[in-house]
C-alpha cells in the first residue's frame, strides 16, 4: 500500500469517496492518508481525482528497464480531468498531492512516476 499526503490550497474543501467525508479544509488544509488503495478525492466543481491501486500489475507500455522505477513491484494510477499519472514503488509508497487555488493538481511520487495516456473510451 501507499500513503497520500495532501495540501489543499483550493477555495473549497476536498471530499472523500463521493463527498461523504471532508478530508482537507480549504485554503491550506492538510491531510495524511495511510494505506490508501483505490479511492477518489472530490475537488468541488472540478471532478474526482481517481486513485487506482494496481497491486503488482504493470502497465506494459510504460515499463522500461532503462527507467528502473518502472520495474518496482507495486503501482498505481491517478486519473483527473482526462489526464493520467502512473507510479510504482517498493515497500510503503508515498504520493504527495497539492491542489492549488484554482483546482489544478500537482503530484509527486517519491519512488518514481510519469504522465501516461490511457484511453477513456474505445470503439471496437
Amino acid at each position: 500500500m501507499y500513503n497520500v499526503s495532501i495540501t489543499n490550497n483550493y477555495i473549497y474543501s476536498l471530499f472523500l469517496n463521493g463527498g461523504n467525508q471532508v478530508i482537507a479544509q480549504p485554503n491550506g488544509g492538510k491531510a495524511q492518508l495511510t494505506n490508501w488503495g483505490s479511492n477518489a478525492i472530490n475537488v468541488a466543481w472540478m471532478g474526482d481525482i481517481n486513485f487506482i491501486d494496481l497491486g503488482d500489475q504493470k502497465l506494459s507500455a510504460y515499463t522500461n528497464p532503462e527507467l528502473p522505477w518502472t520495474e518496482h513491484t507495486w503501482g498505481g494510477v491517478v486519473r483527473y480531468q482526462g489526464l493520467d499519472a502512473y507510479f510504482r514503488y517498493e515497500g510503503q509508497g508515498r504520493v504527495e498531492l497539492v491542489v492549488d487555488r484554482f483546482g489544478s493538481v500537482s503530484l509527486h511520487f517519491e519512488q518514481g512516476g510519469m504522465i501516461v495516456s490511457l484511453d477513456d473510451l474505445t470503439v471496437d
